[in-house]
C-alpha cells in the first residue's frame, strides 16, 4: 500500500528523485512543490501573514506523493522544461492529492505542452479523450506525455530498496 511507505531523509530523497543532493536542496530553496499537500498557515489576528515561498526548504523527511512530484519535475526538466514550468506543473494540489490517496500505482497520464507547461491529467475514465487532446496540443509544438503510474512504481520500488 502506497500510503504506508516510509518517509525518507533529504539525502535519500535526492537519490530516489535521481538528483544530486546539492541540486535537490537548491530546488527546495527555490520553492519546489510550493505549498501543495500542506495545510494553509495559521496567523494570529493582526499579525504578518507572510507565507514562506519555499516551505519545504527546511524539511528533513519526505513522503511518497512529494517524491513522486519531485521525480516528475526532474523528468520534465530532463525533457527540456524550465524549472519554473516544471514546478508550475508539479505544484498543483490536484496531482498531489490523487497520489496521496492512491492505494496502488494508478495509470493516469499527464499531457503537457509548451510554452508554459499547460497540462491535463487523464484518468482511466478519460482516456478516450486523450487522442483528441494530443492532436490539439501538437498544434503548439512538441508535447510530453507521462504515465504517472510509472512514476509511482519507480518511486515505490526505490523506497523498497535498502538504504
Amino acid at each position: 500500500m502506497l500510503r504506508n511507505l516510509p518517509r525518507v531523509s533529504s539525502a535519500r530523497a535526492a537519490e530516489i528523485v535521481d538528483v544530486g543532493y546539492e541540486g535537490f536542496r537548491s530546488y527546495l530553496k527555490r520553492g519546489l512543490l510550493g505549498r501543495v499537500g500542506m495545510l494553509p498557515g495559521f496567523h494570529a489576528a493582526g499579525s504578518d501573514t507572510h507565507d514562506d515561498p519555499a516551505p519545504r526548504s527546511g524539511w528533513k523527511q519526505f513522503g511518497f506523493p512529494d517524491l513522486c512530484l519531485m521525480r516528475i519535475a526532474k523528468l520534465l526538466m530532463d525533457a527540456g522544461f524550465t524549472y519554473a514550468s516544471a514546478n508550475g506543473v508539479v505544484s498543483q494540489q490536484e496531482i498531489w492529492s490523487r497520489m496521496a490517496h492512491d492505494m496502488q500505482p494508478v495509470d493516469r497520464y499527464l499531457l503537457i505542452w509548451p510554452p508554459y507547461g499547460d497540462h491535463i491529467i487523464f484518468d482511466a475514465d478519460d482516456l478516450h479523450h486523450l487522442p483528441a487532446r494530443i492532436k490539439e496540443a501538437k498544434a503548439f509544438g512538441v508535447i510530453t506525455l507521462l504515465n504517472l503510474g510509472d512514476v509511482q512504481r519507480y518511486v515505490s520500488e526505490k523506497l523498497a530498496l535498502p538504504e
